[in-house]
Order: C-alpha cells, then sequence, then structure tokens
C-alpha cells in the first residue's frame, strides 16, 4: 500500500463511523436504544446524556467488546417491576455476550451482561457491563469539561480511608457506586451496582482511553486489601452485576435514588426498637485498660447524672469493646445488674481475623465453657488463616491475618462466638474488621469469590444473631460498604476521637455518604464520641470547642450515639473529674439530642473538594442548618439558603434560643476556631 493510502486508511480510523438505530425503549422520563456499532444510548428527559458499550475477558486473555463483535441478533423483553428492556446477542470467535439492557420510569437505566465460552467451561474475573467511549459532543457537555468531578467511595472504612470528589485521572477508581458530576450545578450521572453477591465492583477512569469510564465487575487491588487477583467465577453462562446509570439534576438526590434502589433490591437489616441507640462504649476511653468496675460505673453515671443522654425509652447502653479476658459470670451478673434497671450491654466482636502470634489458639477460645470442650473445638485457629494458590498464609490487613471464612470450622467457631455472647444476654453488638472475610484466596469452598465469602459469612452470623429471638442492634465496624444487609447500623469512619481533625473526618463521610442513612442502613454510626480524653490516640486532651464540634458532628449524622470517656472509678482523678464535667456539658443537652433522636443524617450543601463546614435538614416543617468551623482562627462562614434546600429568606437563631437573626437568601454565622453550632430556620416561604 502506498503512502497515500496508509494515511487515508488513517485518518479514516478517526472518523466517526456512522450508525444506525437499530431499537429504542422508553420509559416516562428516559429511552435507551442499540445501535448497530456496538453502542447503546441513554437519553434522560428527550436529552442524550451518554453512550456505552460492553466487554468481557477470559482467564486466558480473549476478549470480547461489543464494538468489535458481531452483533447475531436483538429483541424487546419484559422485566419484573416498572421496567422494560432490549436483549442484544454478540459474537466473537468462541465468546459470546449477551447484554440485557432495561429503562426504568424513574429515568433511570440498568445494563447486565452474561458471557459464554463454546470452548468450554466459561471463566472469567472480568466483566464490564458499563463502558463509555470518548465523549463525541452528542451527549451532556459536562462529559467533555476538564471540571468534571468524581466521587470516590472506598471499599471500606478501615486504615482512615476517605471518600473524594477528585479530577479524572487514569485508573482512579470508585468502589461499588460513583457519581460524575458538575461540582456547581450538582447536575451529573450516577453509577452504581445492584447486586454484592458475587463480584467486587468497580468504576474507574480507563488507563488507556482519555475520558473513558469502566463500570467493571472484578476488582481487586490494594484498595480492597488483596493481594491476589479476582477470583475466578464460572459456569455455562457467567452474570455480571447489573449496573445502573441515570442522569440526576441534582446528584444529593441521585445518590439517594439509588440508595433506594438498592434497598428495593435488598432491604436494610430492621430494627424493631426503632430508636437511635444512645451509650457508652470502652474503647478510647480506656482500650485495654478496661475493668468491669469501669463498665458498671460507666452505667451509674450515664442513669444517674445524664437524665437527657438516652434514646426515646429512656434507655442507654453500656457496651464493652475489644474487651479480653473478663471474667465471665462477673459479666453475666454485671448485664442481669444493668437489665433489672432498664439499661442494655453490649459486645465487641471480630470473626473474620486473628493475630498471627495467636495462631495457635484453639477455637474453643471464642466459645461457652460447655461448647470449649468439644473436641472438634481444639482446632487451632492458624488451621483457619486464608491461603493463596501456593498455600501461603495471606498477608495481614491493618495487623491481623484473614479468615478462611468458608471453612466448615470457622462456621462452627463463629457461631459458637455468637451463641456465647448471646448467652450472656447482650443487646448491642460490634462486628469488627468483617473486610477480612472478603480477601481474595484458595478458599476451603472452591469457585468463592472474597465477596461470596463474605456474603456466607454474613447470613452464617445473621442467622445466629437472629437466634436469639430477641431485638439486638447490630453495628459493623471496620466493613465494606456492600454488603449491608448484616448491620443495623455502619460505622461511616475508621477509629475516631475528639479533635478538630476527628471532626473533619466523621464530616467527610456524612459529607459524601449521607444517603446511607435510612436506606441501606438504618443508622449511619459515626464511632464513638470522646469529649475530653482518650487513652488510643496518643494526644492530648480535647479542648472545649473541638467536644461541642465533635458531639454536634455525631447528632447530625444520623446516627448512633456513644461516648467514650473514663467516669472512673479507676485512672487519674482529673481526667475522670473532666470527663464527668464534659459529658454532664455537651451529652446531656436536650436540644441536640432531640435532633440526634430523629435518626436522620443531615445533607450536604456542597459536593467539592475536601469536606463542607455546612449541612442542612428539614424534618416536618422544621429547617435545621448545621455550621463547623475547620480552623482554629474565629471566622464567619456562610452559605447560600437555596444551596442548602432553605427557605431564601428568613430567620435564624442557635438551637439553644438567642436572638434572632435576619437573612435573605446567605446564612452566615461568625464562629470562634474549631467550634460549632447547629441553627434552627424560620422561613418566609416555606419548603420542605
Amino acid at each position: 500500500m502506498e503512502n497515500r493510502e496508509v494515511l487515508q486508511s488513517i485518518m479514516a480510523a478517526f472518523q466517526k463511523k456512522a450508525s444506525v438505530l437499530l431499537a429504542e425503549k422508553k420509559a416516562e422520563r428516559a429511552k435507551i436504544g442499540i445501535l448497530d456499532n456496538g453502542l447503546f444510548v441513554y437519553y434522560f428527559e428527550g436529552e442524550q446524556v451518554c453512550k456505552g458499550c460492553s466487554a468481557a475477558k477470559t482467564p486466558d486473555g480473549r476478549t470480547i467488546d461489543t464494538r468489535c463483535a458481531e452483533m447475531v441478533s436483538w429483541e424487546i423483553f419484559s422485566c419484573e417491576g416498572k421496567r422494560t428492556g432490549i436483549r442484544t446477542l454478540y459474537r466473537k470467535e468462541e465468546l459470546w455476550l449477551k447484554q440485557e439492557l432495561t429503562v426504568y420510569d424513574n429515568g433511570a437505566a440498568a445494563v447486565q451482561i452474561f458471557l459464554h465460552d463454546e470452548s468450554g467451561r466459561t471463566e472469567t474475573r472480568y466483566l464490564a457491563p458499563f463502558i463509555t467511549p470518548y465523549p463525541d459532543g452528542e451527549g451532556k457537555e459536562l462529559f467533555l469539561s476538564l471540571d468534571q468531578k468524581m466521587l470516590i467511595v472506598p471499599y471500606d472504612n478501615d486504615m482512615w480511608s476517605r471518600y473524594e470528589s477528585a479530577v479524572p485521572a487514569c485508573g482512579r477508581q470508585s468502589c461499588d457506586v460513583t457519581a460524575i458530576y458538575d461540582e456547581c450545578s450538582m447536575e451529573g450521572l450516577v453509577i452504581g451496582a445492584l447486586n454484592f453477591d458475587v463480584w467486587k465492583n468497580a468504576i474507574c477512569w480507563a488507563a488507556h482511553d482519555a475520558r473513558s469510564l469502566i463500570a467493571y465487575c472484578g476488582a481487586a487491588d490494594a484498595g480492597t486489601h488483596d493481594s491476589c487477583p479476582h477470583g475466578i467465577v464460572s459456569g455455562e453462562w457467567v452474570a455480571s452485576a447489573p449496573f445502573v446509570f441515570f442522569w440526576s439534576p441534582d446528584i444529593r438526590d441521585g445518590m439517594e435514588q439509588y440508595g433506594d434502589m438498592c434497598a428495593a433490591q435488598i432491604p436494610a437489616r430492621p430494627w424493631k426498637n426503632g430508636g437511635v441507640p444512645f451509650g457508652w462504649n470502652s474503647y478510647s476511653a480506656l482500650a485495654l485498660g478496661l475493668t468491669l468496675l469501669h463498665w458498671r460505673e460507666a452505667g451509674d453515671f450515664m442513669r444517674g447524672e445524664l437524665p437527657d443522654y438516652c434514646g426515646e425509652d429512656g434507655v442507654t447502653y453500656v457496651n464493652l469493646d475489644g474487651a479480653f479476658g473478663l471474667d465471665q459470670e462477673e459479666i453475666r451478673r454485671t448485664i442481669e445488674r444493668l437489665h433489672g434497671r432498664g439499661q442494655k450491654a453490649g459486645w465487641y466482636a471480630s470473626p473474620c481475623n486473628w493475630f498471627e502470634a495467636g495462631r495457635d489458639m484453639p477455637i474453643g477460645y471464642f466459645a461457652s465453657a460447655d461448647e470449649a470442650l468439644s473436641e472438634e473445638m481444639n482446632t487451632k485457629i492458624g488451621e483457619l488463616f486464608l491461603r493463596d494458590e501456593r498455600g501461603s498464609v495471606m498477608p495481614a490487613a491493618d495487623g491481623t491475618v484473614p479468615l478462611d471464612v468458608t471453612h466448615p470450622m470457622w462456621e462452627k467457631m463463629a457461631r459458637a462466638m455468637i451463641r456465647r455472647l448471646t448467652g450472656l444476654g447482650i443487646d448491642y453488638l460490634k462486628l469488627d474488621f468483617l473486610s477480612h472475610g472478603s480477601v481474595e484466596g484458595a478458599h476451603y469452598r472452591k469457585g468463592y469469590t472474597g465477596r461470596m465469602a463474605l456474603n456466607l459469612a454474613y447470613r452464617i452470623l445473621s442467622e445466629e444473631i437472629d437466634a436469639a429471638k430477641r431485638d439486638i442492634f447490630v453495628s459493623l465496624s471496620i466493613a465494606p460498604l456492600f454488603p449491608y444487609f448484616l448491620g443495623n447500623a455502619r460505622r461511616s469512619c475508621c477509629d475516631t476521637f475528639g479533635h478538630h481533625e476527628d471532626v473533619r473526618y466523621v464530616l467527610n463521610a456524612l459529607n459524601f455518604a449521607w444517603w446511607t442513612n435510612g436506606r441501606i442502613y438504618r443508622f449511619n454510626d459515626p464511632d464513638h464520641v470522646p469529649l475530653y480524653l482518650s487513652a488510643v490516640d496518643g494526644r492530648c486532651a480535647t479542648a472545649e470547642a473541638e467536644a461541642r464540634s465533635r458531639y454536634y458532628a455525631s447528632a447530625i449524622s444520623g446516627t448512633v450515639m456513644m461516648l467514650s470517656d473514663n467516669y472512673g472509678p479507676e485512672g487519674d482523678p482529673e481526667v475522670i473529674r473532666m470527663s464527668r464535667a464534659r459529658a454532664k456539658k455537651f451529652a446531656d443537652d436536650a436540644k441536640v439530642n432531640a435532633i440526634a433522636r430523629l435518626g436522620k443524617a443531615f445533607v450536604p450543601v456542597e459536593l467539592k473538594d475536601g469536606t463542607t463546614p455546612f449541612y442542612t435538614l428539614s424534618h416536618e416543617g422544621t429547617h435545621y442548618a448545621a455550621v463547623f468551623n475547620f480552623t482554629a482562627e474565629r471566622r464567619t462562614l456562610s452559605f447560600l439558603a437555596e444551596r442548602g434546600r432553605l427557605p431564601a429568606k428568613g430567620t435564624f437563631c442557635d438551637i439553644h434560643g438567642g436572638q434572632k437573626t435576619s437573612y435573605d437568601q446567605v446564612i452566615s454565622v461568625e464562629l470562634e476556631g474549631w467550634d460549632a453550632v447547629i441553627l434552627e430556620i424560620g422561613g418566609n416561604d416555606e419548603r420542605d
């Protein structure tokens, strides 16, 4: 071929390929269509949003991409619920890819793919249902912007990972769900998985195609604590998780819509009691220095000196956390004493991990005295360590080794562990280090992925908790965001203490994950609240303004309220005195506690880089705003009322009373360094 012909061929490759619309399906607000070039198109309220395609790969490196494969057939099909769809079949050599596109009346669309290999049993560890090609200008202008942002959702809450609002960057990844949005207008595209049974899902910016997003199944990297690749999934036809995607004029509404769609698939764990738990957690207060005297004193202090610090039913929880080696019979008697005076008791368990140094301990250590006597309980816990294909023990994550939760002896150990705790009469169970149960490896149950293993563990734990036949509050501590059916609450962040950076850290999770509250979890858990001095974090005492901010941050998180200071009787007398004084000043605040008891997360005013200092809530015609000063200096902080979905004009005042201040469009307050305020808003143009 002459040079001129070569150049013409190269130029032709860069030209836009003409495409023909083969089929389309409409719903009330959205429409999907398929083109003859392997792409599909999504429209919202009559306007094209984006195009997409699908791809898959086998472990031996063979790939199929709808843009390059032969389209064999397509058909219209009906689905359950208010949705309809188009099913398309593609082929490339021995690989077949079935693509199912559906559209909902609420404006959303979804795509799921299925891979079949004619050459033998189908195996894959990578399915990509939704890939956006380089934007061609026919869709939303947002996707051409250098300022578009991606919501980065971490896989779990371990090791102080944070949510981010990030500009496009090759390989940047969000786990299970994301939003691509304009942080000024707030409009954008939400993309998220709707199933968490088999695959670890992610959405990333492509490493090799500019401006291309890939929503895929098969994530396994440092962000998921994996050193092995994602487990292979096999079968006749291997299905991806379905991914939903939809345009939202305000992605705050969009993320809430996504949470609602998840909950419609699998509801949150029911909480029959209904109310927000208030109580005390021992970890930050005392760490491993806890004694039963501390436990009892904390219960006495809350009951006797914090009359307004309680749930709607007047109950407080007194929770042991990481309490090892304490006398079981004394614990039982203490729980009976707490129950006898109307309080409840909580405990801690971490069934999915253990310390390398304790590998020779028998699993009977976790069982009751009677169960520990059985021969099988002599199994050493090291025999349950998860291993890779070469037989090597998986590396420790956050200091402890993952256990193989598919091993039959793990199930016996886990069930015995939960039975021992429920047998003591506990009412609250904090389950920690659950991410370890989802690590990829050579599981006892062949063909299990990490997420399949975690789902199995969650079902076993849930069955055993439910077998107690009473209302036990389950809070997941370190755990992936998905799946969620085990927990009434999930800790929204890792260990948090009482300083200003802890306040920002708690609010980072509220800022970008408020939408999980009341949808996939009944409550968001902002972790224990030290108001004076933590025995864990090694820093100095918390300043008074920091303490107020820390308490307010928990109250608006929608929420679990757990104090964590040393109230005696053992320890430094000054620390005990100040801890009690701080609790009386902030934790017995009737106005703040009334807001916390609503169990509703405040909504961020902004979704920008960092963490916003502004949050609002409208509840039964009453409007609130919470404002935080993230600096050491006295500052004036202002936000647009409309941005916070508040009346454009009105008055505001501190919830504790005082002078009302009029405002017009802008709400502005002056705060001392590190301080915070919760305002009640009275508007002239009420809107909820």
